[in-house]
């Protein structure tokens, strides 16, 4: 056996290892949603003078301590500001609202500022519209691949052209759920460019072997 056959068996095995405990840490704990996307609550505060998101967010981060939380401005003008967190609780929205009037001088009423409760979003409907052009996009790849390299062997075009992406996502998702790395808006999108890097590597494979074949029979010829 040569080097490079061990070291593909290496990486292999790395990879199943990888993604039979990716399996079991998102059996048990789940992935870590990010806040955008798990249960929450919210509310908005509206003041007649530009509101700092950067001292609203320090007065947020302070009441609700230990929890997620993500302030991000809504609306047109620079006077909104909305507070997201895992849970806010009566008493921390008094406290938020008391202390942002204290910092600009404002007169925001507790009766004023409504607290509003949204249920997670699944993660299935999260990747669900990359799942048809995604699909469509392997299937359109794997049929150039075989149309463009089928003299090295179509068996192997298809065992690779399908095994090596499809393990590229597990093991990526996998780390995912071992790191606890936040599942939101971003992950779909380093799943792509993961998967046209895998597709770009296969290309230069496919044609580096297709080379070489053709480097041998010339040789065969002469």
């Amino acid at each position: 056996m040569n080097k490079q056959k061990k070291a593909n068996i290496i990486c292999i095995i790395i990879a199943i290892v990888i993604i039979i405990a990716g399996a079991i840490f998102g059996y048990i704990k789940g992935f870590n949603i990010e806040l955008m996307y798990s249960n929450r609550q919210e509310i908005v505060l509206t003041h007649n003078a530009t509101l700092d998101i950067n001292k609203v967010k320090e007065i947020a981060s302070s009441v609700l301590e230990n929890k997620k939380v993500k302030v991000q401005k809504v609306g047109r003008f620079e006077n909104s500001v909305q507070i997201i967190s895992t849970e806010i609780s009566d008493e921390e929205k008094q406290n938020i609202i008391n202390k942002v009037n204290e910092e600009f001088g404002s007169n925001i009423s507790n009766d004023d500022v409504e607290k509003v409760s949204i249920a997670n979003t699944r993660i299935r409907d999260i990747i669900k519209p990359y799942i048809i052009p995604g699909v469509a996009t392997f299937i359109i790849i794997l049929l150039y691949f075989i149309i463009i390299y089928n003299k090295i062997g179509i068996k192997a075009i298809i065992l690779k052209g399908v095994f090596i992406p499809i393990v590229v996502e597990l093991v990526y998702f996998a780390l995912i759920a071992i790191t606890r790395l936040p599942f939101g808006r971003i992950t779909s999108s380093i799943a792509l460019g993961l998967y046209i890097v895998s597709i770009i590597i296969l290309t230069i494979c496919f044609q580096q072997e297709k080379e070489k074949l053709l480097k041998n029979n010339q040789k065969e010829n002469d």
